[in-house]
């Protein structure tokens, strides 16, 4: 179905063409998924790996390697034990990474890709599932072991593994870690962004499987808020950064760390400063915002709730008394102001089909010849939905913003139907 085609994309760079070497060709049939990892196609690999250590580290290096493969791959057919040969070629493996060059290297990066490809079919006829759990750890480890050597193309070979692994298997969610934490650390996060979007498919995989714990999913949301925002996206940080903090609904103790503490002090920071957030009351509903309503960092929360319920005369009062919150967090009056602004003209025209620009000015305290720019970005921000009258001075609202929605707009709405 549409989930399993999502669950089964996995972000892949197209390598330009070029001549394959005899050993990519005959590994590029396993990485197609034509056929599995067998006898020849090992030795092919093996050979190719010889040679690759012969080159970089001297001929008795490559014939110290090549005797302990053919040790291993002498009853490779009778006995199909992998395990042994796939350990091999990770621990001789962290040295191709040097071996590509730096001006046209296209071709060996494609050998390196399908000899990996070997590996990771390898990997995958394992019957042991420690042996497997061990060597998925190793591997990534290997993979991630510095961001200075053809970073692209380990983050490449990363998410190849991610797609090595069936949905069913455990694996697969830890290798989604390694790949946000490298993406991240080798300042290759925007590869991964498109991907996003399946992650909701792929969390309903993994905890199908039972091997998702509420801890992780916290764990993950933070650290995915955590690199977008080193990414510039502080808007999709702040999206993650709310999904964790539903996570913590019903816990009777929500900031129990620094950790927890940190996050939702950032969370408020954002939804104040963040031009384009306008709804608070989710927010305020957060169990952890509430417990950081009764810390030292209680007047964050005393914003947002005027920002939720509050008008400009309010945002100008609590500015007076509380001047240093704003400079210890870099809060801009101007900007805090415009946001006020805005919901106040959303609450007064909840209820109205018109309004004439005088009483906007006078509403959200700005003179009559500056109140029309306002409007106009009302419209264009989404608070309200409507146009302006230029001919009779009016604001003309079919719809606007909800700025909290209880018992009082709930009757508004029955008497609207009526």
């Amino acid at each position: 179905g549409a989930r399993s085609q999502a669950v089964s994309r996995v972000p892949r760079r197209p390598l330009a063409a070029s001549k394959p070497s005899a050993m990519a060709v005959y590994i590029t049939y396993v990485k197609n998924g034509e056929g599995e990892a067998d006898a020849v196609a090992v030795m092919q690999g093996g050979e190719w790996l010889r040679n690759i250590i012969s080159a970089q580290q001297g001929p008795d290096a490559g014939k110290e390697f090549d005797d302990k493969f053919k040790e291993l791959a002498a009853d490779l057919e009778n006995n199909q034990c992998y395990g042994p040969v796939f350990d091999l070629f990770v621990e001789h493996s962290e040295e191709l990474f040097t071996a590509i060059p730096e001006a046209r290297g296209e071709d060996r990066v494609k050998e390196v890709e399908s000899f990996f490809a070997l590996a990771l079919s390898m990997l995958l006829m394992s019957e042991e599932t420690e042996h497997m759990d061990s060597a998925t750890t190793r591997l990534c480890e290997l993979l991630t072991s510095t961001t200075q050597q053809q970073p692209e193309l380990r983050l490449r070979l990363l998410m190849n593994l991610y797609n090595t692994f069936p949905p069913s298997l455990e694996f697969r969610y830890r290798v989604f870690k390694y790949i946000i934490s490298y993406a991240s650390d080798a300042n290759l996060f925007d590869q991964v962004m498109p991907y996003l979007e399946f992650l909701d498919a792929w969390m309903a995989d993994w905890e199908m499987y039972k091997y998702l714990s509420l801890d992780d999913k916290r764990t993950l949301f933070l650290d995915l808020s955590r690199c977008v925002r080193a990414i510039g996206k502080r808007v999709d940080s702040f999206q993650f950064l709310k999904r964790y903090h539903q996570l913590f609904q019903g816990e009777a103790n929500p900031l129990k760390g620094a950790q927890e503490h940190e996050a939702t002090v950032q969370l408020l920071k954002d939804a104040i400063q963040i031009p384009s957030v306008i709804q608070f009351d989710d927010i305020l509903a957060y169990d952890t915002v509430k417990a950081l309503a009764k810390t030292k960092e209680g007047d964050l929360v005393k914003l947002c709730e005027i920002f939720f319920t509050g008008t400009v005369n309010d945002l100008r009062d609590f500015h007076k008394k509380k001047e240093a919150l704003f400079k210890e967090y870099g809060f801009e009056i101007e900007d805090a102001m415009s946001k006020i602004k805005l919901l106040t003209l959303a609450t007064m025209v909840r209820s109205r089909s018109e309004m004439s620009l005088e009483e906007v000015a006078t509403g959200i305290e700005e003179s009559q010849d500056s109140i029309e720019p306002w409007v106009v970005r009302a419209i264009s921000e989404g608070v309200i939905d409507g146009r302006i009258d230029q001919l009779n001075h009016k604001v003309l609202v079919k719809s606007a913003f909800q700025r909290k929605f209880e018992k009082d707009e709930w009757n508004f709405l029955d008497e609207a139907f009526l």
